[in-house]
């Protein structure tokens, strides 16, 4: 959605927010950004804002990034940008990659506690959400995981932390975190720590969380970060129909100024982020909510995995069809792993011919193996197939006497069984295989391939060419 309908879309309060924070950007920001601006251009991002490009490229320099000390002043401060920084798109950057080793996964203890750091008394909850969205599936992130889950009374105590209400952002921040790694799995925590927020040590009567700044021109400011984390969490959790969550949006509308602010810039950003999360932000049509939930169905349905079997005695050959369907449908390659080969052969041969630039690459065992499994006649459907694929591909035929895995991966898809390419064991054995798209797992194959692939191809395959 472009900026101008993206605007269009948002309750007034937000466009008025909006176009204040933008102008308090130009005008004391643009002159040098850096990364410690990465909350404003987050808010601004939501609605695709003009001024998002100047940061982005601002962000390949390293003045964006290092102060005059050549230091991360900003990301010591307050480590947290990272999670700003990742979502706007930066955390393959060198600087940003550095920063989270440093401030974050080197200061992380063997039980997997993050410990504070620069002026930050939330730090734990505040780097574990950096780490899920930055590496989901690492020691790190698994561990700070544990820790949080381990130690849940005391960030639920109001005395573990420094500063008062603390607790209740490392609570928010913390749900947060894991609702964006797995949320089913953590359901149960995450609605108690909701809960939690909800009840009489958290929401105050008027909507807030935390406690009324008095300021000395004798106004009074809320406390706009810890209510905008709560109205995240509970948005989340509970959906922007609870009541609390009205209850707080109605608090921080009460107090937005004429001016489209809430007073001090990083209350304006928060405030936005607290609106946007219970949907007061960009909105898509009813039309293209549709659209984008079909295509989101069909997606899941073309990656869903699925579990193919050989039943000899139900009849069942569903790992010869899937095998079969994928080598008819392929447009780009075929690598196959089987330790022999008697059927599909001429299939994929017949391929080759048509299409020399097609990407055919096999790996099998040296038929000295083949020899020793396939005694007498059976030699007769192996040999053949060897050899006629053997001097029809050349260096893309190779073998591996240590091979044991049967993997097929056609174009974007993957089969991974118990059967070799034999008519015995597509037909006449129990056998079991996975089939996906899922888009990592089919990644993960191809490494595994390219990795025998490397392995063997400089010496085995001179081996069976002489020996042949």
């Amino acid at each position: 959605m472009d900026y101008v309908t993206s605007l269009k879309t948002c309750s007034e309060e937000v466009r008025a927010a909006i176009k204040r924070l933008e102008e308090i950007v130009v005008r004391f920001e643009r002159r040098k950004y850096s990364c410690g601006n990465a909350l404003y251009f987050y808010v601004l991002s939501t609605v695709n804002s003009p001024l998002l490009k100047e940061f982005l490229d601002a962000a390949k320099t390293e003045e964006f990034w290092l102060d005059e000390y050549e230091g991360f002043d900003d990301l010591f401060y307050d480590p947290y940008l990272l999670w700003y920084l990742s979502k706007l798109g930066l955390k393959s950057n060198e600087y940003f990659k550095e920063a989270l080793e440093e401030f974050i996964k080197k200061s992380q203890t063997r039980e997997g506690k993050i410990p504070p750091g620069g002026l930050s008394d939330t730090s734990h909850s505040l780097s574990l959400r950096v780490l899920v969205s930055v590496e989901p599936g690492t020691e790190a992130t698994d561990l700070a995981v544990r820790y949080f889950l381990d130690n849940l009374d005391e960030f639920k105590n109001p005395y573990s932390c420094d500063f008062d209400y603390s607790h209740l952002e490392a609570l928010a921040i913390g749900v947060l975190a894991l609702c964006e790694l797995d949320y089913l799995k953590f359901k149960e925590t995450v609605e108690d720590l909701c809960m939690f927020l909800k009840s009489k040590y958290g929401q105050e009567g008027e909507g807030y969380w935390g406690e009324i700044d008095y300021l000395s021109d004798g106004t009074t400011s809320l406390p706009i970060r810890e209510t905008s984390l709560a109205i995240e969490a509970l948005s989340r959790v509970f959906g922007q129909n609870d009541e609390c969550v009205i209850k707080a949006v109605e608090a921080i509308k009460r107090d937005q100024k004429e001016d489209g602010s809430w007073g001090f810039v990083e209350d304006t950003a928060y405030a936005c982020i607290a609106l946007i999360s219970a949907g007061e932000g960009p909105k898509v049509s009813l039309e293209d909510f549709e659209w984008n939930e079909m295509l989101t169905r069909q997606k899941l349905e073309r990656s869903k995995t699925k579990f193919v079997q050989t039943s000899p005695n139900l009849g069942v050959t569903e790992i010869k069809e899937k095998l079969h369907k994928m080598l008819n449908n392929a447009n780009e390659r075929i690598w196959v792993c089987s330790r022999f080969i008697t059927e599909f052969w001429t299939d994929i041969m017949n391929l080759k011919r048509e299409k020399p630039n097609f990407d055919v690459k096999i790996i099998t065992l040296p038929k000295a193996e083949a020899h020793n499994k396939y005694k007498g006649a059976g030699k007769k459907f192996v040999e053949p197939a060897f050899d006629a694929l053997q001097r029809l591909l050349g260096k893309d035929f190779i073998t591996e006497p240590l091979l044991h895995a049967r993997l097929y991966i056609v174009d974007n898809e993957v089969l991974v069984s118990s059967a070799d390419i034999t008519s015995e064991q597509l037909e006449k054995e129990f056998n079991a295989g996975i089939w996906t798209r899922d888009e990592e797992t089919v990644e993960d194959a191809i490494k595994f391939f390219e990795n025998i692939w490397n392995e063997s191809k400089d010496g085995t395959q001179s081996t069976e060419v002489k020996r042949t």
